[in-house]
């Protein structure tokens, strides 16, 4: 029998379309699980005309609070998984959303872009610094399931903390705030006034050592903070690893005392953790309150954003 050449190279390749096969199927088997956020999904609506994607999970005490969960640029909702898992075991309730244009939040208004990566920033007009109007939606939709207005509290990574900032300063009903990766002036939402009218109520700063920008203008914010909210209320965590909701990944130990800072936010936790850990110190600036303000700390970082 005289074999063809088309005979001997499909006698040459049926193994090899074994093999694929079966890594394949190896592949599929080993996949690891979509780390989605426990919860139900909801839809919210801004006043300037987006629609926007969350999931809730509610707490299981009436005294326990519901935080809003805020990632950073380019982040999804998804980013808080690593948190989100623990505040659903301790009872915590969460609205984690996808900020306007990032996710699943696409629904733009008539005549403005969908995409974040399109966002750009005009005089007078920085669709970061609207981003405040996707936390009073998730505020008002909180309000509406019956969560106090009291007991909804706000946590944000890189941007999405300068805009839970610049919120919780003009709303003190927030009772609390936490902050991953804090910054002055990502994406242009300046956050040092803010921070100045922040009062009298817990605000926790965490930042990780190899995120050079954060590690330099936290120390400041800290400052800030420790003038207006107070020493008792004011908690600094210092991480290895990580930027924004990745330091949740890289630098797992952070969790635990996020939850204990949650518990019990006006004693910080006992964790050797001061300024002094991080680079960066605050420039002596003359002020009216011995504190720089937005425009002096833009002059002194050369106007880095």
């Amino acid at each position: 029998m005289v074999q063809t050449r088309g005979d001997r190279l499909g006698a040459l390749a049926a193994p090899l379309l074994l093999a694929f096969a079966f890594a394949a199927n190896a592949e599929a088997a080993t996949a690891k699980p979509s780390r989605e956020l426990k919860g139900d999904p909801v839809e919210l609506h801004t006043k300037d005309g987006w629609t926007l994607s969350a999931q809730y999970l509610p707490s299981r005490e009436e005294d326990k609070l519901t935080f809003i969960l805020l990632h950073e640029s380019g982040g999804r909702r998804q980013n808080w998984y690593w948190l989100a898992r623990q505040f659903a075991r301790r009872g915590i309730g969460y609205l984690a959303v996808d900020l306007r244009g990032h996710g699943a939040s696409t629904q733009a208004p008539e005549g403005e872009e969908s995409s974040y990566r399109k966002f750009r920033i005009e005089r007078g007009d920085n669709p970061w610094d609207r981003m405040r109007g996707d936390i009073e939606a998730a505020a008002a939709w909180l309000i509406k399931q019956g969560i106090p207005v009291e007991a909804i509290a706000l946590g944000g990574a890189e941007v999405g903390g300068s805009i839970a900032l610049k919120y919780a300063a003009l709303n003190p009903d927030v009772p609390m705030v936490f902050l991953l990766s804090p910054g002055m002036s990502y994406k242009e939402v300046l956050t040092v006034n803010a921070m100045r009218a922040y009062r009298d109520r817990p605000i926790l700063l965490a930042v990780a050592e190899d995120d050079r920008r954060s590690a330099t203008e936290t120390p400041i914010l800290y400052e800030f903070a420790k003038r207006a909210a107070g020493e008792l209320n004011t908690t600094l965590l210092n991480a290895e690893r990580g930027h924004g909701t990745r330091m949740l990944y890289y630098s797992r130990g952070i969790i635990p005392q996020i939850l204990e800072w949650v518990d019990d936010p006006v004693k910080a936790p006992d964790i050797g953790v001061s300024s002094d850990t991080l680079s960066g110190e605050m420039p002596p600036v003359p002020s009216e309150n011995g504190l720089p303000d937005d425009e002096d700390l833009s002059e002194i970082l050369g106007g880095s954003r």
